[in-house]
């Protein structure tokens, strides 16, 4: 009896399993150490498995699988006509890059290329994430956070890695980050998920009830955490209980401050962005959002890092860098419009820092020193005068010790609108197809000089240049590009020389590379040239002259804004660095070395044009019955004019690599006087 009912218990415990529902059979992910990312992208249908049947966590991840897990992840939908040479509409993720790029998240290369299957470094992984953590509106700060091989780690990429170590997205090993290792898809997925806990995503595998990261959420509250999405920053929202007019802004998301001495005061609350606008009676009052300006009656704007502003002037996107001011037009709850030297476009509040001019603690300026024009910067970092440079001639409406402000290094004012007026920096505004007239032997002198002159400053970077530069012996090369392919000889020196570091950077030591080449900011390459010769035939083959010199550029590119190189406002400046004052600072080397060789160039200078409409025909003859060689798309485009008006034509040198003469109607240029 006693066996049976042994026996009659098993059965009924056999009986109980066999009618359990059944468990999920484990998978190549389960136990793995970056599961909950993996799950979290496959969940967002942007992980899928290989033809195989794997997942492959520990692979590398490419860019173009990177750029389409953010995209998924973020739920990007905005697109413009970003075009990458190397991703055609067939490629499995070309949609997604596309949006990833649009969004100002990801970059391609100087030469239009995306490199869509190249993998991922940690510290590339980590600029990207920046740019998706500024997309999203996450709190960021700034981060002094460092990791031991924190010198391995790209400079200008230090900052990205440190904001995303101190938001706990990314992580290192034993106190290390591994800056060039490759990440793997597994880290990759572990990266975003932790980016979407940040920004409140519901679905991000860690939200219970509604509750978002950075506090507990009860009811509608959130609690001295990071949040985004419509939550507050660091204040309780407590069940939207907040009420147009609240004076503690404690369960108010904005604030109503007035300007009294440089200082804000007062704390007048509101619900919401349109409410505390619409209460705004005065010209000193602004309107905060977690004591940061969102709100002003004037100003202007400084970029906390670096940007993609998207110009609705030319319909394009164009670099900037961190630091640089813009003229303040209007913002609004989530966005800043601002004007760049012209080119109007939108920030994010994340982006930006908005100064009332009677709240600045100053800005960058120029003055006329002994006849020159000298630049001064203010770094907004340390709230400190950083560096200064000469470029040029000082315009003669300058006065000796009195400041001059300008947006876009064309007009000029000294503040208070009682001295003012235009300057085209005959330098900075002179077309490339302009030939210098110094010989190649002069230049290798000039060369010689100018290093041993830094090399006399004791700058450790400095230490041998006259015996290691890659400047050293370029005369005749330079010479002879100018005679083959048409482009100012000084003008490329004077390039080489600002982007090398005399020839003495690390590039250029290195790999031949004197111009950056394949160099952005967010992805570098490190390609190496056989010589320097071979870098300055590709810097003038593969990028000058199709894309920045002939108007219309190569198919896809939209850098030709103009032959010289300018500013932001016009020239290679608007495309080829971010740096907004590049353009006057290649016109300052230029500048000194006329100065050191007697100015020839400028004795003898060209007469330059600007063109005044758009769609404007450049023809092979002075009749519009001649075949248009090129249009101009863009207005105020500079052109050298080579002969006086005949017939109401003017005979210019052409944009287009052509050795005809070509002709512009002289109704449409107008003729600029240059600074020289």
């Amino acid at each position: 009896m006693k066996k049976l009912s042994i026996i009659a218990l098993l059965m009924t415990v056999i009986g109980m399993l066999l009618w359990q529902p059944q468990l999920a059979f484990a998978d190549e992910l389960t136990g793995h150490s970056h599961e909950k990312g993996l799950r979290y992208l496959i969940s967002k249908n942007a992980l899928v498995k290989d033809a195989k049947g794997s997942y492959r966590p520990d692979a590398n991840v490419t860019r173009g699988e990177f750029a389409s897990y953010l995209t998924k992840a973020m739920n990007l939908e905005a697109t413009s006509d970003i075009v990458f040479k190397d991703v055609p509409d067939t490629y499995v993720h070309a949609k997604d890059i596309k949006l990833a790029a649009s969004a100002g998240i990801i970059t391609g290369y100087g030469d239009g290329s995306f490199k869509p299957n190249a993998a991922v470094s940690r510290q590339h992984m980590a600029v990207m994430l920046e740019r998706a953590i500024d997309y999203l509106n996450i709190p960021k700060g700034t981060s002094t956070i460092t990791f031991k091989d924190n010198a391995a780690i790209i400079k200008d990429y230090r900052q990205a890695v440190a904001i995303g170590a101190q938001l706990e997205i990314i992580k290192g090993a034993n106190g290390y980050f591994m800056p060039e290792k490759n990440a793997t898809i597994g880290q990759a997925s572990s990266f975003i998920v932790r980016l979407m806990q940040l920004a409140g995503d519901p679905n991000d595998g860690n939200s219970n009830s509604g509750n978002t990261n950075g506090g507990n959420s009860n009811s509608g509250n959130t609690n001295g955490g990071n949040t985004s999405g419509g939550n507050t920053n660091g204040g309780n929202t407590n069940g939207g209980n907040s009420n147009g007019g609240d004076t503690n802004t404690g369960s108010s998301k904005y604030a109503i401050k007035e300007i009294s001495n440089g200082t804000l005061v007062g704390n007048q609350g509101f619900s919401t962005f349109e409410a505390a606008e619409k209460a705004v009676t005065k010209n000193t009052q602004v309107v905060v959002q977690s004591d940061k300006i969102v709100k002003m009656s004037s100003g202007y704007v400084v970029t906390n890092n670096y940007v993609a502003l998207k110009s609705e002037t030319i319909n394009d996107s164009l670099a900037v860098a961190g630091n640089t001011e813009m003229e303040y037009l209007s913002s609004d709850a989530t966005q800043v419009k601002v004007r760049l030297a012209g080119q109007v476009g939108y920030l994010k509040h994340a982006d930006v820092t908005l100064i009332p001019f009677s709240m600045s603690k100053g800005r960058s300026y120029y003055e006329n020193v002994n006849g020159e024009i000298k630049h001064t910067l203010y770094d907004y970092n340390t709230n400190k005068y950083s560096s200064s440079y000469v470029f040029g001639k000082a315009p003669s409406f300058m006065k000796q010790n009195e400041k001059y402000y300008s947006w876009n290094g064309i007009y000029f004012s000294n503040g208070n609108g009682s001295s003012k007026g235009d300057a085209y920096n005959y330098y900075q505004f002179l077309p490339a197809r302009a030939q210098t007239q110094y010989t190649a032997q002069e230049l290798d002198a000039y060369i010689m000089n100018k290093l041993a002159e830094v090399e006399s400053t004791g700058v450790s970077s400095y230490k041998d240049a006259t015996k290691k530069s890659k400047l050293i012996g370029l005369g005749k090369t330079l010479k002879d590009v100018e005679a083959k392919s048409q482009i100012n000889a000084m003008l490329i020196l004077s390039l080489a020389q600002h982007e090398s570091a005399y020839g003495m950077s690390n590039q250029a030591q290195d790999l031949n590379n004197l111009f950056g080449l394949y160099v952005t900011d967010t992805n570098p390459l490190n390609k190496k040239f056989d010589s320097i010769a071979d870098n300055i035939n590709e810097l003038v083959e593969k990028f000058l002259q199709p894309n920045y010199i002939t108007p219309g550029g190569s198919p896809g590119r939209n850098f030709a804004n103009g032959a010289v190189v300018g500013s932001k406002a016009l020239g290679f400046n608007v495309k080829y660095a971010s740096d907004p004052y590049w353009g006057a600072k290649i016109a300052g080397h230029y500048y000194r070395a006329e100065k050191a060789l007697g100015f020839k160039d400028a004795k003898n200078p060209y007469t330059i044009g600007i063109t005044t409409t758009t769609g404007l025909n450049v023809r092979t003859g002075a009749a519009t019955s001649f075949n248009p060689l090129f249009t101009y798309a863009r207005s105020s485009m500079p052109v050298i004019i080579t002969s006086s008006a005949t017939n109401g034509w003017y005979e210019v040198l052409s944009d287009k690599l052509y050795t005809g003469t070509a002709f512009v109607s002289k109704d449409y240029v107008q003729v600029i006087n240059t600074v020289k």
